[in-house]
């Protein structure tokens, strides 16, 4: 496992992660063809008009929209995380409470917390995390394989759950502790932390995460642009509505 630090190492964000154990944008857009209806009228014989009517951007000369290269790093921009904040300690043991045992190599969870865990395939690769962040996951990546398919099939993952305190501290646990991030790659590179760019897969990913209200680290104050994780305003909420217990 890469031993990567999540953004809040020494003591820099308390609700920031470390990465766990390997588990496992814009949107294109389309080309709409308008068809005149009265050109297929019955007894119609103005085959200009019909010619006309399916006329598409290519035939005036637009140029196809070029391909998006996932892999080129790009400068982290701002409004990123609109609307969502990181998790912080507070919040994630007013929730879930102590996770469990830490460790470097990643400890065990709490029987509590394993009750809540869950082990599926969220599409481009298996992870095992907080039941809802894994649901949440899948919707991310269903949305992603739609839109962009070029994109999904870049990403990888560096893993979700992992009992340990943040590096270079003692009391802080990282978010991985409880399955709520998740550190992310594309194409097999894993944007190292402290980066002030990240690849243009990982913000093309941005608007899906966002949608489902995951905050991403590359908008902390030392930018981890590999790891996602579940907002304070998304554990507040499951926490709420009854989502988690």
């Amino acid at each position: 496992m890469a031993n990567l630090d999540g953004s809040s190492d020494g003591g820099v964000d308390a609700g920031s992660s470390d990465p766990g154990p390997t588990d496992g944008g814009a949107i294109a857009g389309t080309t709409t063809v308008t068809t005149d209806a009265g050109a297929n009228d019955a007894g119609s014989g103005d085959a200009n008009s019909s010619d006309a009517s399916t006329a598409t951007a290519s035939d005036a000369g637009t140029p196809a929209p070029a391909a998006i290269d996932y892999t080129v790093m790009v400068a982290i921009p701002a409004g990123i995380n609109n609307g969502v904040t990181a998790a912080d300690q507070a919040t994630m043991l007013n929730a879930f409470g102590n996770p469990g045992t830490p460790d470097p190599g990643c400890g065990p969870s709490s029987a509590a917390l394993q009750k809540l865990m869950k082990t599926a395939s969220v599409g481009p690769f298996r992870v095992t995390g907080l039941g809802p962040a894994v649901d949440a996951l899948t919707r991310v990546f269903a949305a992603v394989q739609a839109a962009e398919p070029a994109l999904y099939a870049l990403l990888g993952t560096q893993g979700m759950l992992c009992v340990r305190f943040v590096r270079g501290s003692t009391t802080n646990f990282s978010n991985h502790s409880w399955g709520t991030a998740i550190d992310l790659t594309i194409n097999g590179f894993l944007t190292p932390r402290g980066s002030t760019t990240i690849s243009q897969g990982l913000l093309s990913l941005c608007p899906y995460m966002l949608a489902e209200q995951f905050f991403w680290g590359a908008g902390f104050p030392t930018p981890d642009g590999m790891h996602y994780e579940a907002s304070n305003e998304l554990i507040t909420a499951w926490k709420a509505n009854g989502t988690i217990p």
